[in-house]
């Protein structure tokens, strides 16, 4: 178990989220790893909202069940203590911070700066009494838990190059460290704080963002974008991805490269718009009618994030296809400790034409059959690249055809892509953690990689094998981890154990047990121990 845990619980609209993070960030700035986890009803007022902060010395994977104190911010001593310090009810969730940093042993000057940065924009009267809140929540714990207040290692040091953030900031700094240059979103749980975070960063990032009036404009005008040569995605969450299939098709038939973040949540329909789910996997792989390439990403932690979405920008344009990144309400707004990224990113650009290797004599073969299926494209304007594109079949040229000759020509040449890919050396192959020989091997995907690493430490017989590229399915490296495998064993937050349906499908395995989970809340450590002990 980690070294505290608190949960912050409250009504929406009382701050339970900033009380959290506030608290959160003050435990990071003094040196522990932490996690944040937040949960809350799909309510504008009202409705049990909760902001779970897990600490240690050791990196913290996920949240844990099992907490050491909880705080309700309708509990009557922290309203008695405002009447009784003609404190305001909306201090109530700094009165709770000041007596948790208390009992966990914190600095209360870390907290109390943490309050100015956090406020000094609403004027230094509204500093004055939260930091008032904070020393009155403090003096009621010194008072009455003092044989409750626990001490920290005296040889905790600030972090260095580390940052605490979500996992839809770290796609964000991920897709601007591939080069990102126009996003396109309709707010939708939980991926709306991507599009907030790129508007604020727009201007220095000389990125182009645009709030659209629903998923199918956000689409059509990222493929817009990317099809004049600039970098582009867009997020959205399942009902959104839905809008967006038509339009996958267009991206996969004019070979215009695209990123699609999807953050998941149950469904289907609205479903539960506020809550976790990893239900959409055979979705993305399978969406748009007829058949052809993508990939498919499913980042596990916050550095996957942002490296995957780097990279997605990168092997989008190369491959000249879309690329889902397949993100969850956990993982999109839970906060993690990653390593802080290098400042400066290269981004090599591809398969464009040479305007020196073009004439106006002779016609462009944007769609000519190669041996990779990648054909060079031009970029409109460009001397010597007038093509056609449209969302027809087509020959090399881009003229519409219903030909069978060209209609195979060119399915097979889009099909090579695929096999281009699974060679490429950028494929992200599934992970092995763990000890090689271990009688148990999990296997799972996503953002479960953290609270399964979390229960390891509680296994010692048991190993973990992570998918982060889930499709095109890499199929030969899967099957040289699990050859030594005695027992294996699926882990999914869905009720049909999707990546379970798709080995079976990809390798003819069948695999049993599966430990699915699909309510809304992902797992926690304490369930996988007490299930792996079962079985």
């Amino acid at each position: 178990m980690s070294l505290f845990n608190l949960k912050i619980t409250g009504a929406a609209g009382e701050g339970i989220k900033v009380g959290g993070l506030i608290f959160s960030q003050t435990c990071f700035n003094q040196g522990l790893n932490v996690c944040g986890y937040t949960e809350y009803p799909s309510l504008i007022r009202g409705g049990l909202n909760t902001f779970q902060v897990t600490a240690d010395i050791k990196p913290v994977l996920s949240p844990e069940l099992k907490f050491d104190l909880e705080i309700s911010l309708d509990d009557q001593y922290l309203i008695d203590l405002c009447g009784k310090n003609n404190l305001p009810l909306q201090t109530r969730n700094i009165i709770a911070l000041g007596l948790s940093v208390y009992v966990f042993g914190l600095d209360l000057n870390v907290l109390n700066q943490l309050i100015k940065d956090n406020f000094s924009k609403k004027g230094q009267t509204v500093v004055a009494l939260n930091l008032k809140a904070a020393q009155t929540g403090y003096d009621y714990a010194a008072k009455n838990y003092q044989s409750s207040k626990k001490s920290l290692p005296s040889d905790l040091k600030p972090h260095q190059n580390q940052l605490y953030l979500t996992g839809n900031e770290a796609i964000s700094l991920g897709a601007l460290a591939g080069g990102l240059q126009f996003f396109a979103a309709y707010p939708m749980t939980p991926v709306t704080a991507i599009l907030h975070f790129l508007a604020a960063k727009a201007t220095t990032a000389n990125l182009a963002v645009r709030q659209a009036e629903d998923e199918i404009g956000v689409v059509n005008m990222a493929i817009g974008a990317a099809y004049a040569g600039l970098r582009s995605m867009v997020a959205t969450s399942g009902g959104g991805f839905s809008l967006m299939a038509e339009a996958l098709g267009l991206s996969g038939m004019t070979e215009t490269p695209l990123v699609i973040v999807n953050g998941m949540r149950p469904g289907p329909s609205t479903g539960m718009p506020t809550w976790s789910s990893q239900g959409d996997l055979l979705f993305v792989i399978n969406a748009g009618q007829d058949e052809f390439p993508r990939i498919v990403l499913a980042p596990g932690d916050c550095w996957e994030a942002f490296e995957l979405t780097k990279l997605a920008q990168n092997l989008a344009e190369k491959y000249q296809l879309p690329i889902i990144i397949l993100s969850d309400k956990y993982l999109a707004e839970s906060y993690f400790i990653m390593p802080k990224p290098p400042a400066k990113h290269q981004n090599q650009r591809f398969s464009l034409a040479e305007t020196s290797k073009l004439d106006n004599q002779t016609p462009f073969a944007r769609y000519r059959p190669t041996d990779s299926g990648i054909s060079l494209r031009s970029l409109p304007g460009q001397a010597g690249g007038v093509c056609l594109t449209n969302s027809y079949e087509h020959d090399e040229l881009g003229y519409a055809t219903e030909a069978s000759a060209e209609r195979q020509i060119q399915v097979d040449k889009r099909n090579r892509k695929t096999l281009s890919v699974l060679t490429d050396p950028l494929l992200v192959k599934p992970t092995l953690f763990g000890p090689a020989a271990a009688p148990t091997t999990i296997i799972s995907w996503g953002s479960n990689k953290g609270v399964i690493l979390q229960a390891l430490k509680s296994l010692t017989n048991t190993n973990f094998i992570h998918f982060s590229w889930l499709w095109p399915f890499p199929k030969l490296e899967f099957l040289n981890l699990i050859k030594n495998s005695k027992k294996l064993i699926t882990l999914e937050c869905n009720s049909t154990g999707q990546l379970n349906r798709l080995i079976r499908q990809e390798t003819g395995l069948k695999i049993e047990p599966q430990l699915l989970k699909y309510d809304g809340r992902p797992f926690f450590p304490e369930e996988i121990i007490k299930k792996l002990k079962t079985l």
